[in-house]
């Protein structure tokens, strides 16, 4: 029995706490993979269902508006990804936050129970 319970403090302390570090930082990346953060960086002034595509023909009154369309679809764009962006990287702070969390609590877990039964023993209340 003093065995296991050693076993299972080794692994608590060690590997338990690395593999918990592990699992925040894969759901940081899974946040980031799924918002498409990163690509959503590199094509940020790319045209967002641009109305004109190609060669425009014609006067200059078509050219022009050619042009106001590309930068219309351009601004567009970039504040549509900026939102994904920004929402993404929320969701990435809040659950580096709580994964921070998680391992500051983490070694104290095993002696909550012990804490709790010297309160119980000394009849402390909240």
């Amino acid at each position: 029995m003093l065995m296991m319970v050693i076993a299972l403090l080794s692994w608590w302390y060690t590997t338990g706490w690395a593999q918990l570090a592990h699992r925040v930082g894969q759901r940081i990346n899974t946040v980031l993979e799924n918002f498409s953060v990163g690509l959503l960086l590199r094509s940020l002034f790319d045209p967002y269902h641009q109305i004109d595509a190609g060669q425009v023909r014609g006067g200059l009154d078509a050219q022009v508006r050619a042009w106001g369309n590309r930068t219309f679809s351009r601004v567009f764009g970039a504040v549509v990804r900026s939102i994904f962006i920004v929402g993404g990287s929320i969701v990435a702070v809040c659950i580096g936050v709580i994964g921070w969390i998680q391992l500051i609590v983490w070694p104290l877990a095993p002696v909550l129970p012990l804490l709790g039964l010297v309160a119980m023993i000394i009849g402390w209340t909240p």
